[in-house]
């Protein structure tokens, strides 16, 4: 199917896409979170890596303008692909911890440090409107941590982190990678999760961490594992839902205007909570709640005025990768 042939979507259609691939994403991550107990990040992060490869190369043609493989700078690429993958690896370590609200709510802070990282290493301008959004946001997380409070969660150190890894990959896709195609992107990014997973794995079984250990942290340190259908279901699903959303942000983006279709990413912190309610029967604080909304109306606010998606996306030829 080529995107000329698609359905060019209105403004009503554009919203319900957007917050569509919203809840694929979320979806994943849910699932992510139920099977943390049962598989390692590593044995995940590798057969998803090889499925998701798999996804790419059967829907290679689908947007005709996306179909290339053009490369041309396999260095920074690969650098991007490793600041990837140490965000991936962050925010879904933080899973066990933390309710999907609070470790989204963290993470969702990635186009402040987006902005913050694009005035030191790139040089570009941040006005004053963007420096207040910027101390929004992180008081935003100052609500969700509560560094005052009496339980401290030292894990929403790690959905932070992950904002920060991830952003640290945005700049250096805006700064070097402005020429490799969306496809190449991809590609080189689960070849180098499968290869961090393949040594996590390598590790693990070198170091044999002791049982108590590893009953206390199973998705970081727990070997590889027969795991049931119904996991392996849930691995390749999570590739599905992660590929079907990205092709479905992608069509709104070819069609509608960055600076509007991204704030609409925020949607993600209005569909989380629902999946930690019906799943895990929690429902996020007044904290929580009111750290999400300080974080999405900063972050929207930066995202409206960059054009930037809050999440990975690919990108079609002739456009700058956000």
């Amino acid at each position: 199917m080529d995107t000329e042939e698609a359905p060019i979507p209105t403004a009503g259609n554009t919203i319900l896409l957007t917050i569509m691939a919203m809840a694929f994403f979320a979806m994943q991550d849910t699932m992510v979170k139920v099977i943390s107990d049962t598989v390692s990040i590593w044995q995940l992060y590798l057969a998803r890596a090889v499925i998701v490869l798999g996804l790419l190369t059967a829907t290679m043609g689908f947007f005709r303008p996306m179909s290339g493989l053009k490369l041309v700078n396999p260095g920074w690429a690969a650098l991007r692909s490793l600041f990837m993958a140490g965000a991936f690896l962050c925010f879904y370590l933080s899973m066990p911890f933390l309710s999907l609200s609070q470790a989204a709510a963290a993470f969702f802070t990635g186009p402040l440090f987006i902005t913050l990282f694009g005035a030191i290493i790139n040089r570009e301008r941040v006005g004053p409107r963007r420096i207040v959004a910027l101390i929004l946001g992180f008081l935003g997380v100052l609500v969700i941590v509560e560094p005052w409070g009496e339980r401290l969660e030292p894990m929403m150190l790690l959905p932070v982190g992950a904002a920060i890894s991830y952003a640290m990959a945005i700049v250096i896709t805006r700064a070097r990678c402005l020429e490799d195609s969306a496809v190449a992107l991809s590609t080189v990014q689960n070849v180098i999760f499968a290869q961090v997973a393949l040594l996590g794995l390598i590790l693990t079984d070198t170091l044999q961490p002791g049982a108590e250990a590893v009953a206390g942290y199973p998705f970081l340190l727990a070997p590889w594992t027969r795991a049931d259908l119904i996991v392996w279901v849930m691995i390749a699903a999570t590739a599905v839902t992660h590929i079907v959303g990205a092709i479905t942000l992608t069509h709104v983006y070819q069609h509608a205007e960055a600076s509007k279709v991204a704030p609409l990413e925020y949607s993600y912190l209005a569909i989380v909570p629902f999946f930690d309610w019906l799943v895990w029967g929690t429902v996020p604080t007044a904290a929580i709640l009111t750290g999400m909304v300080l974080i999405a109306v900063a972050g929207g606010f930066v995202s409206w005025r960059e054009g930037t998606p809050v999440r990975p996306r690919p990108q079609t030829h002739g456009e700058e990768p956000a």
